[in-house]
């Protein structure tokens, strides 16, 4: 039934908007999140230089980011003063995306017949071209240390995560674009491996827990279809939205890929993008104490003396629109609904339902966020982003102290070259997300996917001030320099082993008897820590870089290591406690997943 419903949903599309376009539009694969070209870029919307970019709206295309940098590209041509650094890594994404320059027209597409020039171009390793289309293949190394000492550890903590992967992308008769990519980590150290609790990584698909290490992977797939009035991808891939350069209240980075069918259309100054996705439950094993007893037990079944215990349904809806109010103001509104245990609905996948009515439509069984942001950026290297969400509402006691009254806020300033001096960024930030937000009665409807959330990584009941500098020395090397001071109010755990649930637990809703009448903010357990970051990044070539960093934490009433990370039960941790921690940090990366 689920498939049928997506095969009508998909045959509506193609009869409605027509055939595929047989021009080469935008079929161009994802610009992966953490690729440094966003940062670069969010320079010059502070500039003033890149105007309705609807920036809010993440992952770019690569033709997509392509327009962006011959835009940066232009103004340069027509004296924008660039510094010499900004003109060396201008060069550096020009040389990346050169196909897609070419293209538009921009210059010659440059591509070595050597391994290194390939490499030092930002370029795959290796490419097929042929009349019906190209493919491009490359690696993907990353090599990851971290380090923890202080904090009542006898001796240091050591994990070192080991990923080998690859990627492969391209187009078939310019009417279809691919990607395919995958990587495989090894986690290990001085720890062991016996809940997905202890495993450090967070953004976990499914893991193997081997005692003395875990492994686990990630894959991302899909394909990218270009019609009249909507770029159409299918498979399973990353998003991001909100005014923030990283994390947004909305949808982050923080939790694995998932399916999803992404419409995106841009229409003069609006754009929209709807996605219907696929989530997984928190996952029922018996080393993940967080999820036990959320399974279906009625679609369970014994074969051959098997006990096969099937997942529930999850699904996600969720859509975002973008207009350029002036040259110098952006507004976004967008709406994402979580709901499950049952097949994906259509009220759900039309791209422009207001889905405030949609869900009482479906009878107010689902768990809805909505949220409106504002980027302003008018100019002399100043941005200003606001954001406002609100997680379920009792209209009838809007302004009291209702748990239902769930809302959070993120502002925040990016100051570009300040006081006139090149090559600096300098941010500073405020989120404040209040109890119970993220989180619902129903298990199923809890804003995340498997055990990591969906939305900012700090989640309910916290709240965290952060300044950030960051200074480019050449082309490719950086360093930063970041200070974070952040609260937040655990559930309280009592001595007959019951808990206190004041809503700091992403995934503890409210359950029947716990104080529903009122909130207060920063309720239960209260930690507060303070966190200096400092370090050092440094791109050899577009894709090889080394990143080396150093952090200091201080605070009072924090969770106390071995589980002390941010998805640990809270039956699980080892207590909370003082002092200090200190962690060191060394990346080895190659390639873009």
């Amino acid at each position: 039934m689920t498939q049928r419903k997506l095969s009508i949903f998909g045959l509506l599309l193609l009869l409605f908007f027509g055939e595929v376009r047989v021009g080469y539009g935008d079929i161009s694969v994802n610009v992966p999140l953490e690729h440094w070209s966003y940062g670069y870029i969010e320079r010059f919307e502070a500039k003033g230089v890149l105007n309705e970019l609807g920036s809010g709206i993440r992952p770019f295309s690569r033709l997509e980011m392509a327009r962006i940098v011959a835009a940066i590209a232009t103004a340069a041509e027509k004296g924008l003063p660039l510094s010499k650094v900004e003109k060396g890594e201008l060069l550096l994404l020009e040389e990346e995306f050169g196909t897609e320059l070419g293209q538009m027209d921009r210059g010659t597409i440059k591509v070595s017949d050597s391994v290194k020039g390939r490499i030092k171009r930002g370029q795959p390793l290796w490419r097929y071209r042929h009349a019906q289309g190209e493919a491009l293949a490359d690696l993907r190394i990353r090599h990851q240390t971290d380090v923890f000492t202080g904090r009542t550890r006898r001796e240091s903590e050591k994990i070192f995560r080991h990923r080998l992967g690859g990627s492969v992308r391209g187009h078939f008769d310019d009417k279809l674009g691919f990607y395919i990519g995958f990587e495989q980590t090894r986690e290990q150290g001085n720890r062991s491996y016996r809940l997905r609790d202890d495993v450090y990584e967070r953004r976990l698909e499914a893991v193997q827990l081997k005692g003395n290490l875990a492994d686990y992977h990630q894959s991302k797939s899909y394909f990218v279809f270009d019609l009249p009035l909507f770029r159409v991808e299918l498979g399973k891939g990353e998003v991001s939205w909100g005014p923030a350069l990283e994390d947004n209240l909305g949808l982050s980075n923080n939790a694995p890929s998932f399916d999803m069918v992404r419409l995106q259309a841009r229409y003069g100054a609006f754009k929209l993008v709807s996605i219907a996705g696929f989530l997984r439950p928190c996952p029922d094993r018996g080393d993940s104490p967080l999820c036990r007893g959320l399974m279906d037990i009625e679609e369970s079944y014994i074969v051959n003396g098997v006990d096969r215990r099937l997942d529930r349904e999850k699904f996600l809806a969720a859509h975002r629109f973008e207009v350029a109010l002036t040259s110098w103001i952006d507004f976004g509104f967008q709406e994402v609904v979580i709901y499950g245990d049952r097949g994906p609905k259509f009220t759900y996948l039309n791209p422009i339902m207001f889905y405030q009515a949609a869900q009482s439509y479906q009878g107010d069984k689902d768990n809805l966020m909505m949220g409106v942001d504002l980027n302003v950026h008018p100019g002399r290297g100043v941005k200003f982003y606001f954001a406002f969400v609100i997680d379920d509402l009792k209209k009838m006691r809007l302004f009291s102290n209702d748990y239902v009254n769930k809302f959070s806020l993120q502002t925040g300033v990016l100051w570009v070259d300040p006081l006139g001096v090149d090559d600096i960024d300098f941010r500073a930030e405020y989120v404040r997300i209040e109890p119970w937000v993220f989180s619902h009665k129903i298990p199923v409807n809890t804003f995340r996917h498997f055990d990591s959330s969906l939305g900012h990584i700090l989640g309910p009941n916290s709240d965290r001030w952060s300044i950030d500098l960051k200074h480019r020395f050449a082309p490719g090397l950086s360093g930063r320099v970041s200070l974070f001071r952040t609260r937040h109010g655990h559930n309280e755990l009592l001595s007959d082993g019951s808990i206190r649930n004041v809503g700091g637990d992403l995934h503890l809703g409210r359950r029947a008897g716990d104080e529903t009448e009122t909130k207060k903010f920063l309720d239960g357990v209260l930690s507060e820590w303070t966190e200096v970051r400092g370090g050092v990044a440094w791109r050899l070539w577009p894709l090889l870089e080394i990143d080396v960093g150093c952090q200091i934490e201080w605070g009072d009433n924090v969770p106390l290591p071995p589980r002390w990370g941010r998805n640990v039960a809270r039956r699980n941790r080892t207590g909370f406690g003082s002092g200090w921690q200190q962690h060191f940090t060394f990346e080895l990366r190659y390639s873009y997943f």
